[in-house]
């Protein structure tokens, strides 16, 4: 009997959402019964101690780095206890609620204001590469690189205006569009950072990664692009091929300019992964978490005269 009064855990997810029309990072506890639970932070972890509880559940470490939650750890302890562990970026107001049915759904919902302060009123040009007649690369199945170039940049575009940024893209549709005027609006913008999606290629179809390149005229370019790869590499799982300076984009000054090409599109597997719709959704979360690594550890100032970082 004692058995049958037991609060079973059956799953555990995480998305970002919104509540009373702000963005929240969002855990969801799924059980078969109301959680009788107590909440306690240690520093920037989050601790929900549920009694009369066992996981009807695997047990792993949820990795999911959406900008505030980085891990969600299930933890069963002695005496019909769980624990479940939420390491954050940093301190954010959480509010708890739930549904009922079958099964109950408990949400702790974190507060992203931090990110949208981070991002506010930043100037930022995404340039889908490619276009119109120029169809960059080709996977093989026939898959575009102008095309996926223009999802990325609309995926990035939609994550960054939720977290108040400023954002344009070079362009809204396909059509061709030279260099000059790409890197003319990010000047045109007064921008304080562009971000230009592409794809690597290969002759040897077995080659699979990613890269960056960055404007080596501007100091923290390579630590920029470094921040972006490491967690581009958490979101989306793959090699990296290089990281490497781009003469090209010098001509934005001492804006700073990244190309990234998370995938080599000529690769079998990972153009299989440019058809799957939430793959973007991780690759503009893996950008926009390097961003705010590089905001929040520089002293960003807004623009003055010639001066961006």
């Amino acid at each position: 009997m004692k058995g049958q009064e037991l609060t079973r855990l059956t799953n555990i997810w995480s998305k970002v959402s919104r509540q009373d029309d702000r963005p929240v990072s969002r855990v969801v506890i799924e059980s078969t019964r109301p959680l009788a639970y107590q909440l306690r932070r240690i520093n920037q972890v989050v601790a929900l101690t549920i009694d009369q509880a066992v996981p009807n559940m695997y047990c792993d470490t949820l990795a999911v780095y959406d900008g505030l939650i980085n891990e969600i750890t299930v933890q069963p302890e002695e005496s019909n206890r769980v624990t479940v562990f939420i390491t954050l970026n940093h301190q954010a107001p959480c509010a708890v609620s739930s549904t009922e049915g079958l099964p109950v759904r408990t949400f702790f919902s974190f507060d992203r204001a931090y990110l949208s302060d981070l991002f506010a009123e930043r100037r930022i040009v995404i340039d889908p590469g490619h276009g119109g007649r120029d169809a960059g690369g080709r996977g093989p199945v026939d898959l575009l690189e102008k095309n996926v170039a223009l999802t990325m940049a609309r995926s990035l575009k939609n994550l960054l205006e939720q977290v108040n940024a400023q954002v344009w893209l070079t362009r809204e549709s396909d059509f061709f569009l030279p260099p000059q005027e790409r890197l003319g609006l990010a000047r045109e913008k007064r921008a304080h950072l562009l971000i230009s999606f592409h794809t690597n290629y290969s002759k040897d179809s077995r080659v699979g990664g990613l890269a960056i390149n960055y404007n080596p005229a501007h100091p923290a370019g390579r630590h920029l692009a470094q921040l972006i790869c490491t967690e581009l590499v958490r979101k989306i799982k793959r090699t990296v091929l290089e990281i490497k300076a781009d003469k090209e984009l010098t001509a934005l000054g001492t804006v700073p300019g990244l190309k990234i090409m998370p995938v080599t599109i000529s690769n079998w597997v990972e153009e299989g992964l440019l058809r799957n719709p939430t793959f973007y959704e991780k690759i503009a979360l893996g950008v926009m978490n390097g961003l705010s690594r590089y905001f929040a550890a520089t002293q960003v100032q807004r623009y003055s005269g010639d001066t961006r970082v």
